[in-house]
C-alpha cells in the first residue's frame, strides 16, 4: 500500500509552522542587538520547538493514514523545510552555505525518526 499525499501535506504544512519558529529563535539568538537575551532558554527551546513539532506532524499523519511511515514521511518533510530555512538564517547572518545542507540534512533524519515515533504513537 502506497503513502497518498496526506502524509507529504501534513509534512509540509509542519514545516511552514516549524519555519515560522526557527525564523523567529534564529532573529532572537543571531542578532547582535539582542546578546542581552539569556543562552540557555533560546538553545531549550530551539531543541524542545522542533521535536515537539516532529513528533506532532508525524501523530497527525500517523493517525491520518493509520501507518507509521506515514509520520516518519511527514517528519522528514517538516524536518527538511524547517532545517533549510534555518540554515538560510545562518547564512544571512554571514556563517557558511554548508548551514543549509547540514540543516536540510540532519532536519530530515531528526523528523524522520521524530515523527515516526509520532507515527506509533498515533497507531495505539
Amino acid at each position: 500500500m502506497a503513502l497518498n499525499g496526506s502524509a507529504m501535506a501534513e509534512g509540509v504544512w509542519g514545516g511552514i509552522a516549524l519555519s515560522l519558529a526557527v525564523i523567529l529563535l534564529a532573529l532572537l539568538g543571531l542578532t547582535p542587538s539582542l546578546r542581552w537575551i539569556p543562552e540557555v532558554p533560546l538553545i531549550v527551546a530551539a531543541i524542545a520547538v522542533p521535536v515537539a513539532g516532529y513528533a506532532l506532524t508525524g501523530y497527525r499523519a500517523g493517525r491520518r493514514s493509520g501507518r507509521m511511515a506515514a509520520g516518519a514521511l511527514a517528519g522528514a518533510v517538516a524536518g527538511c523545510i524547517s532545517g533549510a530555512v534555518g540554515g538560510i538564517a545562518y547564512v544571512l547572518f554571514g556563517k557558511s552555505l554548508l548551514n543549509i545542507v547540514v540543516g536540510l540534512l540532519l532536519g530530515a533524519v531528526a523528523g524522520g525518526v521524530i515523527g515516526a515515533g509520532g507515527g506509533v504513537l498515533a497507531r495505539r
